[in-house]
């Protein structure tokens, strides 16, 4: 029997092939969070537009910052990171980092969500301000909610007075469940798995009530860029954790940004990363705001 020689050309073409796949490396955030569902679609989505010569490898992270200084150590090429945390990250973190990654596109927008004990007077963010001994459980550094927290902070100093827990997620909502704190506060994707597991648990959610973000944050701009969004949230999409109205709240562009260094080195790549983003938009907000859409107005 004749050797199929034109087969063994085909595998050994199809190897090298697979061989010579690139690999982007993307850091997001928490497992069972938004970042990581966003990223997985990338994932999904660039291989395809680039004809198979680029994958993604989705890495679990710490949230924004955490991936700014991963982007910067080389751990990762490109990023999924809250505008304001960028702004926050070369101001106040790491001022080099300035002009050594770039902010590809706007994927979808987040919220600024505070959720606060319903045993308190605390309808408003403002009103932690009246509160004795306030405290918001705003996350650990390393995630985009206390870099938020952070911001609104330099933006009105009067809240340097209300006490930050380093705590966020689950844990920062258990802590206003126990009375560790006056509110919980989270920038996340308006679709999320961690809110719904709030409003579904009881113990939780006949505790925690949405509050309104709505203290002239809005007015902050960078570069002429507006940063923070005034929007109407509505909240029966968590019907236990939803209060007598709509909340306003700030909504923060979620963006996808890669190391200047990658970008420079890897032209193909960025014009396959820049198509799929632009052709799978709907796939990335489906994952975001869920079926039925922006759950909020402007």
């Amino acid at each position: 029997m004749r050797p199929c020689y034109w087969l063994l050309g085909i595998a050994t073409l199809a190897i090298g092939a697979l061989a010579s796949a690139q690999t982007m490396t993307l850091c997001t955030g928490s497992p069972g969070k938004t970042y990581h569902a966003v990223g997985q679609t990338l994932a999904e989505l660039l291989p395809a537009m680039a004809g198979g010569d680029l994958k993604v490898e989705v890495l679990a992270t710490g949230g924004s910052i955490d991936n700014l200084n991963k982007l910067m150590a080389g751990e990762c090429d490109g990023a999924i990171v809250q505008g304001d945390a960028a702004v926050f990250y070369t101001r106040q973190v790491n001022p080099d980092a300035a002009g050594k990654f770039r902010m590809v596109t706007p994927l979808y927008q987040e919220l600024s969500l505070l959720l606060c004990s319903r045993d308190s007077d605390i309808d408003e963010i403002d009103d932690l301000l009246d509160e004795e001994g306030a405290s918001v459980a705003a996350g650990a550094m390393g995630s985009g909610s206390l870099a938020t927290w952070l911001t609104f902070r330099s933006i009105k100093p009067e809240y340097e007075q209300v006490k930050v827990v380093p705590r966020n997620g689950a844990e920062g909502a258990m802590a206003v469940a126990n009375g560790e704190a006056s509110c919980v506060f989270e920038v996340i994707a308006p679709q999320s798995d961690f809110i719904q597991a709030l409003n579904d648990n009881e113990a939780i959610s006949d505790n925690l009530g949405f509050a309104e973000v709505d203290d002239g944050f809005d007015g902050f701009e960078v570069d002429g860029r507006e940063i923070y969004q005034r929007v109407t949230f509505d909240d029966e999409k968590y019907d236990n954790l939803s209060g007598w109205g709509d909340p306003e709240l700030i909504a923060i562009t979620a963006y996808l940004v890669v190391a200047e260094e990658w970008a420079a080195s890897q032209s193909s790549a960025m014009s396959a990363l820049t198509m799929t983003l632009l052709t799978g938009k709907a796939d990335i907000e489906a994952v975001a705001y869920g079926p039925g859409g922006k759950p909020f107005s402007e």
